[in-house]
C-alpha cells in the first residue's frame, strides 16, 4: 500500500516533468534517441533467464531518470512520512497534561500567617514580682525582663463566596486579652483563651458581590490599634486602646463597600470582649468610613466614625445572706430578716438589659501625605449606666473619654521612627479597675512613647520602644508595696513573621 501510494506520485510529478521537458527544447529529444539501440541487448541476453537477477530491464532507461526526477525527488516526502502522522485525537493529550501541573491546588487559596513575639522590658520603678508592672495601663508587655508576649498561627480563605478567618495565640498575651471581657467570666474561663478569631464569611451575591456576612468571633472595627504588635506602629499598645475601646465581639457583622469611597460596617453582637454573654441583651453596632486613596497603597485621608451601644452589666446576681437574713427573691438586695430560709440564692435583675446600658462613640482619622509618612488621630468616648450601691433598683451614668496622636516616618526601607502621644480620662473608675485592691477613680493619664524600628530582613522586625506614663494618682506599682504617679519603660520587642 505504501509503494504503490509513493509511486504513485512519483509517476505523476513524472508526468508533469515529461511535459515540462517536451515542451522545453527538441535538443532534450535528441538526446533520448540515442538510448533506443540499446534495445537489442536483450536478444544478445537470450540467455538471460538464467542470470535474470543481474541484469534489470528498465536498467536502460536509467541514464534518462536522474535527467527527469531531480527537480520533484526533493520536494517528495520520505516513504515512511505518511505512515508515521501523529493521531489527530491524541495530539491534544500533552496539552491537557500541562494545564494540570500549572493548576493552582486547593490549600493554595488560603493565606496563612506564623508569627512570633517575644520583648526585653525594663521598668525603672523596679515592680516586684517581676509582672507586676504596669498592668493597670499596660496591656500586653507587662513583665520585666525577658519575656514571651505569645506566638500566632493566622488562616484565612477570602470569602468567594463561602470563606472564613482562624486566628489562634499562644502565650501570656492570648490568655490576658481573654480575660479582658466586664463579666464575672470570660472567654478564659470557658476554654477559649487561645482562640482570637474564629468566623465564617459570605458573600450573597458571588464572590464580586459588595456585601460580605461574618458570624462568630472577630476582632472590633473601632480604634487605631489592634492586638498584635507588628501591625501598629509602636511596640506596647496605648491607654486608649487597652482601657477605652472593646477589643473582639462574638455575634453577626456585615460589611457593605457602598462605593468605591464609602465603606459600612453593621454589628450584632453579644457585647465587650466576650464569647458567652452575662446578659440576654445584645449590643448593636454601626460604622461609615469614607476615603480618598492618593494610590492603590496611601490615602490622602481616610475617617472612620462608629457607635456601639448595649447592655454590659450581669442581669442576674449571686447574693449570700448574712446572719439573721435569708435569701428573698423578691427584696432589691436579694436578703431579707428571717432565720428560716435559704442563706444564699440568684435573683434576676432584667432591668439591667433596658437601663443598664454601654454607649461608645469612636472617631479615626488616617492620611498619608507622602509615601514614608503615616498619621493618626482617634477619639473615643464612652457613657454607661450602672446600678447604684445604695438603691441597687437605680440607675446614674458615668463617662470616660480618650484621644491618641500618632506618626509614623520611613527614613529608610529598614528603618522607621513612630511617636504616640495620648490623653486619657475616667472619673468615676469604669475602666481602671483598681491597683493593690484600692479602685481607681478620678484619674486622668498620659502617656508619651517613641519607637525605633528596624527591619533587617523581610521577616524580622526588632523595634525599641520608650515610654512614659503619668497619672494624678499613684497607680504604677514601684518596688514590692510602694506606688507611683509615673513610669518609664524601655522595651525592645522581637517579632518574627512569615509576612
Amino acid at each position: 500500500m505504501v509503494l504503490r501510494r509513493h509511486w504513485a506520485v512519483g509517476f505523476g510529478s513524472l508526468g508533469l516533468s515529461l511535459a515540462a521537458v517536451v515542451s522545453a527544447a527538441p535538443a532534450l529529444a535528441q538526446g533520448v534517441v540515442p538510448v533506443a539501440p540499446a534495445a537489442p541487448h536483450p536478444a544478445a541476453a537470450a540467455p538471460a533467464p538464467v542470470v535474470a537477477p543481474a541484469p534489470v530491464v528498465p536498467a536502460p532507461v536509467v541514464p534518462a531518470q536522474p535527467a527527469i526526477n531531480v527537480a520533484p525527488a526533493e520536494p517528495l516526502p520520505p516513504p515512511s512520512a505518511l505512515p508515521e502522522l501523529p493521531d489527530p485525537a491524541v495530539t491534544p493529550a500533552p496539552i491537557a497534561h500541562e494545564a494540570e501541573t500549572t493548576e493552582d491546588e486547593w490549600y493554595d487559596s488560603f493565606d496563612v500567617r506564623l508569627f512570633a513575639d517575644a520583648y526585653f522590658a525594663w521598668n525603672f520603678n523596679s515592680p516586684k514580682p517581676q509582672n507586676s508592672g504596669g498592668g493597670v495601663v499596660r496591656a500586653f508587655d507587662t513583665s520585666n525582663g525577658f519575656a514571651l508576649a505569645w506566638a500566632g498561627l493566622d488562616i484565612s480563605h477570602a470569602a468567594e463566596p463561602v470563606g472564613g478567618t482562624l486566628a489562634l495565640r499562644f502565650g501570656p498575651s492570648a490568655q490576658r486579652y481573654n480575660s479582658s471581657c466586664l463579666g464575672p467570666k470570660c472567654d478564659a474561663d470557658y476554654g477559649l483563651g487561645n482562640i482570637k478569631q474564629a468566623f465564617a464569611s459570605w458573600r450573597p451575591g458571588g464572590g464580586s458581590s459588595p456585601v460580605t456576612i461574618d458570624f462568630g468571633k472577630f476582632d472590633t472595627i473601632y480604634g487605631a490599634e489592634v492586638a498584635e504588635s507588628q501591625d501598629n506602629m509602636n511596640y506596647t499598645r496605648g491607654v486608649l486602646y487597652w482601657l477605652g475601646q472593646p477589643a473582639f465581639h462574638t455575634g453577626l457583622r456585615v460589611n457593605a463597600e457602598v462605593t468605591d469611597n464609602l465603606n459600612l460596617r453593621a454589628l450584632v453582637v453579644n457585647g465587650w470582649n466576650n464569647t458567652i454573654d452575662n446578659n440576654s441583651g445584645k449590643t448593636f453596632g454601626l460604622q461609615a468610613t469614607v476615603h480618598a486613596p492618593r494610590s492603590e497603597s496611601h490615602e490622602w485621608i481616610s475617617a472612620s466614625l462608629g457607635y456601639l451601644g448595649g447592655p454590659e452589666q450581669n442581669d442576674t446576681l449571686g447574693v449570700t445572706c448574712a446572719a439573721g437574713t435569708v435569701f428573698d427573691p423578691g427584696s432589691p438586695s436579694g436578703c431579707s430578716p428571717g432565720t428560716t430560709g435559704a442563706a444564699s440564692g440568684t435573683i434576676d435583675r432584667p432591668t439591667s438589659n433596658t437601663k443598664g446600658w454601654r454607649h461608645f462613640v469612636d472617631l479615626l482619622f488616617t492620611s498619608d501625605p507622602i509615601d514614608a509618612l503615616h498619621l493618626v488621630l482617634n477619639g473615643s468616648l464612652g457613657a454607661e449606666s450602672l446600678r447604684n450601691a445604695v438603691d441597687p433598683t437605680t440607675f446614674s451614668s458615668h463617662s470616660w473619654f480618650g484621644a491618641m496622636l500618632g506618626a509614623r516616618y520611613l527614613v529608610t526601607p529598614k528603618f522607621a521612627l513612630a511617636a504616640r502621644q495620648e490623653a486619657y480620662r475616667d472619673k468615676d473608675g469604669v475602666t481602671t479597675g483598681s491597683v493593690n485592691g484600692t479602685p481607681i477613680t478620678g484619674a486622668s493619664i498620659t502617656s508619651s512613647t517613641l519607637t525605633l524600628d528596624y527591619l533587617p530582613t523581610a521577616n524580622l522586625m526588632l523595634r525599641l520602644d520608650n515610654r512614659l506614663d503619668w497619672s494624678n494618682r499613684k497607680i504604677f506599682p514601684h518596688g514590692v508595696r510602694e506606688l507611683e504617679g509615673t513610669q518609664y519603660t524601655t522595651t525592645l520587642g522581637v517579632v518574627v513573621t512569615t509576612n
